[in-house]
């Protein structure tokens, strides 16, 4: 499930309101800029056996996590799932997964015998190391020069061989009634490493992927296919130098270590460190590698943009997603949570915040070094026989639950990191089973809600950002939904990009004649916020609603002088939601406001060559 640009999560424009507009435009004078260099090269990394001698600790505790098993070469060593030569029966071809000559393969046939193709197996990615559903998956390595995703998955947990179908893109068990063309990975199209031109993987399975085109083959490199230390710490040569420097006795006194450590950083740097990996993201440029501002390449908030919105109201999982609906949780809205407060980033096990190790991953003290009162009298609180699984902190807190893009057949369940209070009928209302109910399934939900109300009281509210979404339906009009929803003083910065994008997709449209002073300054106050992606969709917003307001269009000008080295990831984002609007307007057949879209989206991003393409596409 990726984003790449906006093709996958176009927003039905019935969305949108047709409020007047002019045809005439004048050009908001930006200045313009000079795109950033990487400071990172792939030269720059050594790999993690470099680490092992010095820190040898910390390199074995490495060596035995699911990172350094993330994926590798096809060996015996690291493929699970049987390559036995038992065919694989479709309706139109068999596969035979087999090994020849100690290579790993598939090999195709048509029912008849005819040989269609060989596909030697490269790399896998995976190992069924996931709890509640632990899958594989393989890649070819191809003349052109790419490592493409083949159409054949393994879970560990069912045993079974596995495919996505192109009807629906759902993860099922392989039919016979199944025919190749049925599978959306056949002909394989998706590729390791970030290539704009092709559905891809990112860079997240693996270490320092890195793919460019050059003429009609791409040149793709990475260090290895398991997560390895520089993933997480950035590239170690210059350290590695520094450092035998030193045991040689050469030592500058205004040289630091040159590596990033995680001891000390703030809680959103932190968590950038997993979220390179562990975050449905949408790609502002091509050649990102650890080390490098994860903001400058990638925007964690532009998937909320679209229809295929991975988060539901309060963030639970809704299509496909990582962890980043740990941004919705109150441990890091009202606290300073971060992914280390919990795992231990080296071995990936459990600890508590203390970095105290734990037994398992149902260890309570996860949560109680932090919620200690909750610990006198356990009872009390979970009104479940201690030690049970109903008094588990993460059985209603941190529930597991199954990936609705994945379908039902391949089980593929995550713990919720939203962190939420069980509510049964706000969680029915959201189309999710409650934490209740898993547990509960001869109680209907209304039964269950009114027994935890019984227990706890009143429940505590919802974040006013989240309920304030909640307050808008179809017949909210444009008034009513900004003094609802545009509320920039409440911290939650997940709901309010989902708050602020849905009012200027609702109710805002391209030069619109009047728009009240109140929502303007509420626009200019999101346009003052430090989140580059909630600042880009406020000067969009304003932008697009306002291009032949004078007084805005200095605004914006004044604004983007005052961005300094955050220009060109503001101005990427900016360029891309405007983009994005007159690919909505497109598709919905009013080429005259896409064309005013990516005219609008032309003036922030000049050199954009998929904007010159979709604006030369709308005026042909």
């Amino acid at each position: 499930m990726l984003y790449t640009r906006f093709t996958s999560i176009i927003l039905y424009f019935s969305l949108l309101l047709t409020t007047s507009c002019s045809s005439e435009k004048d050009l908001v004078q930006l200045s313009s800029f000079t795109h950033k260099d990487p400071k990172i090269n792939f030269a720059d990394f050594i790999g993690s056996n470099q680490c092992q001698a010095c820190h040898a600790d910390i390199y074995d505790q490495w060596k035995g996590s699911s990172h350094a098993n993330a994926g590798g070469p096809a060996n015996p060593a690291n493929v699970i799932a049987p390559f036995d030569g038992k065919p694989i029966e479709l309706n139109d071809a068999i596969i035979y997964p087999e090994i020849v000559n100690d290579i790993y393969q598939f090999r195709i046939e048509k029912r008849n015998g005819t040989l269609i193709q060989t596909i030697v197996v490269e790399s896998v990615v995976g190992k069924g190391l996931m709890l509640n559903g632990g899958t594989q998956t393989f890649f070819g390595k191809y003349p052109d020069g790419t490592y493409r995703f083949l159409p054949f998955d393994y879970s560990k947990h069912e045993d079974v061989w596995f495919v996505q179908l192109r009807s629906d893109e759902k993860w099922v068990k392989i039919k016979p009634e199944f025919v190749l063309d049925d599978l959306y990975n056949w002909p394989p199209h998706r590729v390791i490493g970030e290539i704009a031109d092709m559905s891809n993987c990112q860079q997240c399975h693996g270490s320092q992927i890195i793919a460019k085109k050059v003429n009609d083959v791409y040149d793709v490199k990475f260090t290895s296919l398991e997560i390895n230390c520089e993933s997480c710490h950035g590239p170690a040569k210059k350290h590695a130098t520094i450092m035998s420097n030193i045991v040689d006795g050469i030592i500058k006194s205004d040289t630091d270590i040159a590596m990033i450590s995680a001891v000390g950083l703030s809680t959103d740097k932190s968590l950038d460190m997993c979220f390179q990996c562990h975050a449905v993201k949408t790609p502002l440029r091509e050649d990102y590698l650890p080390g490098e501002n994860l903001h400058e390449f990638y925007s964690l908030k532009l998937p909320l943009l679209g229809n295929e919105n991975p988060f539901g109201a309060n963030g639970r999982i809704q299509t496909f997603g990582y962890s980043l609906n740990h941004l919705y949780s109150d441990c890091y809205i009202n606290g300073s949570m971060d992914c280390t407060s919990c795992h231990n980033p080296h071995s990936n096990d459990y600890q508590d915040i203390a970095g105290n190790a734990l037994i398992d991953r149902f260890d309570d003290n996860q949560c109680l070094s932090c919620h200690v009162t909750k610990s006198l009298d356990v009872t009390a609180h979970t009104f479940h026989e201690e030690e049970s699984d109903g008094s588990s902190c993460i059985a209603c807190h941190m529930p597991t639950r199954q990936h609705l893009a994945i379908g039902n057949e391949i089980t593929y369940k995550r713990s919720d990191h939203t962190v939420s209070i069980p509510r049964p009928m706000f969680d029915v209302s959201q189309g999710f089973e409650s934490a209740c109910q898993q547990c509960h399934a001869d109680i209907s939900e209304p039964q269950l809600q009114s027994i935890v109300e019984d227990w706890y009281g009143p429940l505590k509210p919802l974040n006013p950002v989240i309920a304030n979404r909640l307050k808008i339906n179809e017949n909210t009009l444009g008034g009513d939904a900004a003094k609802i929803l545009l509320q920039p003083d409440h911290f939650h910065p997940m709901g309010q990009f989902y708050n602020l994008s849905y009012f200027i997709k609702r109710y805002l449209s391209p030069g619109m004649e009047y728009l009240d002073t109140s929502i303007i300054e509420k626009l200019k106050d999101y346009a003052k916020y430090e989140d580059i992606d909630i600042k880009a969709l406020a000067y969009a917003g304003l932008h697009y609603s306002q291009y032949n307001n004078p007084q805005i269009k200095q605004f914006l000008v004044n604004e983007v002088k005052s961005l300094n080295g955050s220009e060109e990831a503001v101005r990427r984002r900016w360029g891309l939601i405007l983009d994005y609007f007159g690919s909505v307007y497109f598709l919905s057949g009013d080429r005259e406001k896409a064309k005013i879209c990516y005219e609008l989206a032309s003036e922030v991003l000049p050199d954009d060559e998929t904007i010159s393409s979709n604006l030369k596409r709308v005026q042909s």
